[in-house]
């Protein structure tokens, strides 16, 4: 019997060669079956039950991931994270980065070159003056406190896929110290953690709360590691002939290929934990959906230089855009440009 199977198996290996993979909409439903639409699952993947996250306008709660649809309710808390498609998440170049360090700090030795910087240079004079201007071996902490709360204010400069990753380690960290819950933002260039109680922030930084030591496990603890591994394992899957996509024009369903893989891992994770299959999903996992190498990279250059807190008494320009970036994950019928304005026009009076 086998080896008549085998040509049928040579055949399933062929067409696996040279497989194109891509992230699958996963479907978001209500537990009450209504369905509200899909998002990409490498977003999804990250939350874990009792998670909040806006979409369609609404405020959602986690319930459970299964196969591929993600069942939700309807939450009490306005904010949370807005899904962002894979191509808008494309990060901040390390060269463009470098040069970013680079011109701020001639602006704070006082050198605007090109028309540009002569734009800026209100702005950070303006930055230059509430706080500083870091150099390029530096790292700027901002703290600042607000009717929202306590902010914490990071400014690696590491891009915003770097950042996403960075501001849940930083999170995980902090709450090892204390029970504390924090709301994340995050751009290009840095990281707003706010809560409602001050941050422990002078503990952490003595006892190594940016140190590169431990990041992947710390990173892998910070999220829902376990379904997001699954996750990238399909695709890994897929490529390794373990699960068959179907024939052209009676393929399966991303429900079914998720189905079929997510056994495989389940039962490779128990029997064989050290599958040369799940620590590439694991490799993976960090690399692509936390941009690890450029993580530890950023942690590396914080750790041999120096780290600079300033308190300051109103949000800086450095830090305006990160309130804005939150702002954009609230609920109102309020534009967010007026919104802007309004905090725009009160930190200029404040100047």
């Amino acid at each position: 019997m086998l080896p008549a199977r085998l040509p049928k198996i040579a055949q399933r290996h062929r067409m696996s060669i040279g497989v194109i993979v891509s992230d699958a909409a996963m479907g978001v439903q209500y537990l009450n079956g209504a369905r509200i639409g899909s998002v990409e699952d490498s977003f999804l993947s990250r939350l874990q039950p009792g998670d909040v996250f806006v979409f369609g306008g609404k405020a959602l709660e986690l319930v459970r991931i299964r196969d591929m649809t993600a069942w939700v309710r309807k939450a009490s808390s306005p904010s949370g994270p807005i899904p962002r498609w894979m191509g808008g998440r494309m990060p901040l170049s390390s060269e463009l980065a470098d040069a970013v360090r680079a011109k701020l700090d001639e602006a704070r030795r006082g050198v605007f070159r090109g028309p540009e910087m002569e734009v800026v240079r209100p702005i950070l004079e303006l930055q230059a003056g509430r706080s500083r201007l870091p150099r390029p071996d530096e790292l700027l902490i901002e703290t600042v406190r607000s009717r929202e709360g306590w902010h914490v204010f990071l400014y690696p400069f590491a891009g915003r896929l770097a950042h996403e990753g960075l501001a849940a380690v930083l999170a995980y960290r902090m709450s090892t110290l204390q029970p504390i819950t924090f709301s994340l933002s995050v751009n290009d260039y840095g990281i707003e953690l706010l809560s409602a109680q001050p941050a422990p922030l002078e503990q952490a930084l003595r006892e190594g709360w940016l140190s590169p030591e431990n990041l992947e496990d710390d990173a892998l603890r910070s999220m829902n590691a376990t379904e997001m591994a699954k996750r990238q394992f399909r695709e890994i899957a897929r490529v390794a002939g373990l699960v068959f996509q179907g024939y052209p024009g009676s393929g399966k369903t991303a429900k079914q290929t998720q189905a079929s893989s997510s056994l495989l891992y389940d039962v490779f994770a128990k029997y064989d934990p050290d599958n040369l299959l799940l620590r590439q999903a694991r490799e993976e996992l960090l690399e692509r959906q936390l941009d690890a190498k450029r993580l530890r990279a950023a942690l590396e250059r914080i750790a041999g230089g120096k780290t600079i807190v300033v308190a300051v008494e109103r949000p800086t320009p450095l830090g305006f855009p990160l309130l804005v970036e939150r702002l954009r994950e609230r609920l109102s019928s309020e534009k967010l440009a007026d919104r802007v304005r309004r905090m725009q026009a009160s930190l200029e009076a404040a100047s």
